[in-house]
């Protein structure tokens, strides 16, 4: 029997309210729950999300990042530039054959967004192995998308898919982006819309997204609306972790 998927609607929300539910859908799902959650969002502000082992010193450093919106995320990776993009979150027990080892989620997922774009006419596909991959932390770009993994989606040898994971007792969540188009504030970064001939709105990938993701991994998808309970428990870490100063600013 296929797991059940349960299929969240699109929303939009700043940096702390995405990344609270994001983690608040790991927790229902870490103590137990064997269902998996899938939504996607968008940003309501242009925000810069740090990964968990980044410093914000290193982003502040840099001028175009000093004064603009900036959440640090539970999952690791490089900083994002959340403006014109689709992102999604998925949580899936550890049960889930895909679980382990990470690689397997990232990969299956990473394809099913590939043949979401194939489906509105762009080629992509896994960037794959390109030779020795540098293992210095301390040399890593801060930006996500200027930083080459085997996992990433690429078209025309560009990045515009990028992932990140974190465990949490037996469940994991993934979130990415999928970035449509080049931002004035990271020019060096295009998207999906400046090398390809398409200018499909945000709830299109959206739906697409979530139609295929949920087959991609074998799953069984049911729409519900946010659970009242996981709501709750999204508005406390919004609160209490997300727009903390003491969580932003522990590295």
């Amino acid at each position: 029997m296929s797991i059940l998927c349960r299929v969240l609607p699109y929303e939009r929300a700043d940096g702390p309210a995405n990344m609270a539910l994001d983690e608040a859908l790991l927790d229902v799902v870490a103590v137990g729950d064997q269902t998996a959650y899938l939504r996607t969002y968008g940003w309501t502000i242009p925000t810069l999300s740090l990964g968990y082992f980044q410093h914000l010193a290193e982003a502040r450093s840099d001028p175009r990042w000093s004064d603009v919106a900036l959440v640090r995320r539970l999952t690791g990776g490089g900083s994002i530039w959340h403006h014109h993009e689709v992102t999604y979150a998925l949580v899936v027990p550890g049960a889930h054959p895909l679980a382990h080892p990470n690689t397997k989620l990232y990969r299956t997922v990473h394809l099913a967004i590939a043949d979401t774009l194939a489906s509105l006419g762009v080629h992509a596909d896994r960037r794959g192995d390109t030779g020795p991959q540098t293992l210095d932390k301390q040399k890593r770009p801060l930006l996500c998308f200027t930083d080459p993994n085997p996992e990433d989606i690429v078209t025309r040898g560009i990045k515009i898919v990028g992932s990140a994971q974190r465990r949490r007792a037996d469940a994991i969540l993934q979130h990415g982006s999928v970035l449509l188009a080049q931002s004035c504030h990271a020019p060096e970064l295009p998207g999906v819309y400046d090398v390809a001939d398409v200018h499909a709105e945000p709830r299109e990938w959206s739906d697409r997204l979530l139609a295929r993701i949920p087959d991609a991994l074998g799953m069984h998808p049911v729409a519900i609306s946010v659970p009242n309970e996981v709501r709750e428990r999204a508005a406390e870490l919004e609160r209490t972790v997300y727009r903390s100063p003491t969580w932003t600013e522990r590295r």
